[in-house]
């Protein structure tokens, strides 16, 4: 039996290449689900339509047939069930062959170049957009299923990134086709079909690989976490991109940006219970563009019953509930990695002892930072309070 799993493009038999349609014409049998089944069904009398659950199952059924065809949608390398079907059908002589992307219609529609483009799929997935776009110019989102070209306009008005232009390909290639383009909050209401595309340019978008320094942020009179501490403790949380990420007692928020933009493909949750505090959050969330931020009211353990388990959890203020915060974040992620920020010794016998109870090994750094103040036409350093960076994770 030989197996050709060949990408359908966008659906229209007009941009199937010659080898695509000679490889589907020559087949045996043709496997597409029901959409792609009515387009390409006469192409090949032999062509049935099968749920993407059935298809494995049935193709293993049917040693007797030499040629087999199925048809994935799209290109088989771009977000394809090509990837599952070379799994579950490990051992089979299997050929891939491409077909036209939606990415590449249409960007050719839009005479746009797509080497630096950021490409994302939410179709069928729980996740968001917004992470994305707030670190890259274009971002390319394939939609569908629960997560819709409309809920992903809706959300980028929600957070705040109205203004960002968003192009809807709609129908692509089909009679039907539509292209839009405009900002987020002028879209926002309208209906579109569940075979949509977008392209997202953000001109504001920030690097993520940035480090934020203290003139950064708007201060007012909330506890900052100073620059120093803030890039070691962040070294010590180790966030990759697509990390969920708590920051407990977050203060003017400056752990709380530098964390989401290193979480640049998820959210990082601040939580805070300081009124004036969370004001001051937000404010230096909307300067920095961190819009993967979400900041909740909340004195922890409160707030954190409702968030997805985390991945990396800093702690810069527990207001007497250490034990409490360790609990909750624990509970939700047995391997969530804590780093804790202490100024007093109880608070480090404390949050130690947290760890220990739990079975974690701690690593412990004593920080003591001196900056440079201009004193007449001299410099001299100054010292700050030294902090205690300890942080803990558990390998099971």
């Amino acid at each position: 039996m030989k197996i050709t799993v060949l990408g359908a493009g966008l659906g229209n038999p007009e941009l199937l290449s010659q080898q695509s349609i000679n490889v589907i014409q020559d087949a045996d049998l043709v496997i597409a689900t029901d959409r792609l089944y009515e387009k390409f069904k006469q192409l090949n009398p032999n062509s049935i339509s099968l749920s993407l659950s059935e298809i494995s199952e049935y193709v293993k059924n049917s040693s007797n047939i030499q040629r087999i065809v199925i048809l994935a949608s799209g290109d088989i390398g771009f977000y394809s069930i090509a990837k599952s079907l070379k799994r579950t059908l490990e051992g089979y002589d299997i050929t891939f062959l491409s077909g036209t992307s939606s990415l590449q219609y249409l960007t050719a529609q839009m005479k746009l170049p797509y080497e630096k483009i950021k490409t994302i799929s939410v179709h069928g997935r729980e996740t968001s957009a917004i992470p994305y776009i707030c670190y890259h110019e274009f971002v390319f989102v394939l939609t569908g299923g629960k997560y819709k070209a409309q809920d992903v306009v809706d959300e980028l008005v929600e957070v705040g990134l109205g203004d960002v232009m968003v192009t809807v390909g709609e129908n692509l290639s089909d009679k039907t086709q539509k292209i839009i383009t405009n900002k987020a909050s002028a879209l926002q209401g309208l209906e579109f079909d569940n075979l949509c595309v977008l392209l997202v340019e953000n001109p504001n978008y920030q690097n993520a690989t940035r480090t934020l320094v203290d003139g950064d942020f708007v201060r007012a009179k909330v506890p900052m976490t100073k620059e120093s501490v803030r890039i070691l403790s962040l070294a010590k949380l180790d966030i990759m991109p697509d990390d969920v990420v708590y920051d407990i007692g977050a203060g003017t928020g400056s752990v709380s940006i530098a964390m989401a933009y290193r979480a640049s493909q998820n959210f990082v949750y601040a939580i805070e219970k300081e009124e004036e505090a969370v004001s001051l959050i937000e404010q230096n969330k909307k300067k920095l563009l961190a819009y993967n931020l979400r900041v909740i009211n909340a004195k922890a353990p409160e707030g954190i019953a409702d968030l997805p388990p985390a991945d990396k959890v800093f702690i810069g203020g527990s207001s007497g509930n250490l034990e409490q915060i360790f609990t909750a974040v624990l509970d939700k992620n047995k391997t969530a990695k804590i780093v804790v920020n202490a100024i007093t010794l109880q608070t480090v016998q404390e949050a130690t002892s947290c760890f220990e109870r739990r079975g974690i090994e701690t690593d412990i750094v004593c920080v003591n930072v001196s900056t440079s103040h201009k004193v007449g036409r001299y410099d001299m350093m100054k010292a700050q309070n030294p902090i205690y960076i300890i942080s803990g994770e558990c390998h099971a």
